[in-house]
Formats: structure tokens, sequence, C-alpha cells
């Protein structure tokens, strides 16, 4: 399961997990590096990624979130919007910073 946090505000963030499986999942945001995912984390406008094998419960992020359950299917074409969350990043970034976690597992 893939989860995208698009925050549009900076944020105070709890993430948990229910399956004991993310207990050491990782939270990447786009162009930057990965960080434990569970617990509470105060986050800047962004994209932010997290790779799990359950669903997650996730608080207080002033945005969206999206979530592609099946790592099989595609992002949709990412959103003029979307893409200015992220200074220098363009449609092709993102797409490919998604993509590139389809293949990732929790386990990684």
């Amino acid at each position: 399961m893939r989860t995208v946090l698009l925050v549009q505000e900076p944020s105070v963030v709890t993430i948990r997990a229910a399956d004991p499986r993310d207990a050491a999942i990782e939270i990447c945001r786009f162009n930057g590096v990965g960080q434990p995912a569970i617990g509470v984390h105060k986050l800047g406008r962004g994209i932010y990624l997290i790779v799990s094998s359950s669903t997650l419960s996730i608080e207080g992020v002033r945005g969206d979130i999206e979530t592609i359950r099946n790592d099989k299917d595609e992002w949709p074409e990412p959103k003029p919007i979307v893409v200015g969350l992220e200074p220098g990043a363009s449609v092709a970034s993102l797409r490919e910073f998604l993509t590139v976690a389809k293949d990732i597992s929790p386990d990684d």
C-alpha cells in the first residue's frame, strides 16, 4: 500500500499503524531522506510518501491524503497544484518518485 500526504500548510501529523508489520516503516519526502513514520511529526509544506502493509491512521494533515492499495496500480497524473508543493518538482519527477515506490516493500 502506498500513501501520499499532500501537505498544503505546516502540520503536526500523527501516524499510527494497526499492523505490527508496519512498526518500522518510513516516511519519505520528495527529494528528501526517509525517517521512521510511526509517531508524531512536524511536516512542512510538501509531498510525503509512506509504503506500508496495511491501512494507517493519519491525523493532523493540513492538505490531502491519497492511497493506492494495489501496488500494481499507477498514480494518476499529478495536478499542477500538487507539483507546486515542492520547489523544482515537475510532473515527470513526481511520477518517478511515486513509481519507484511501486516496487518497494515495507520490509525494504
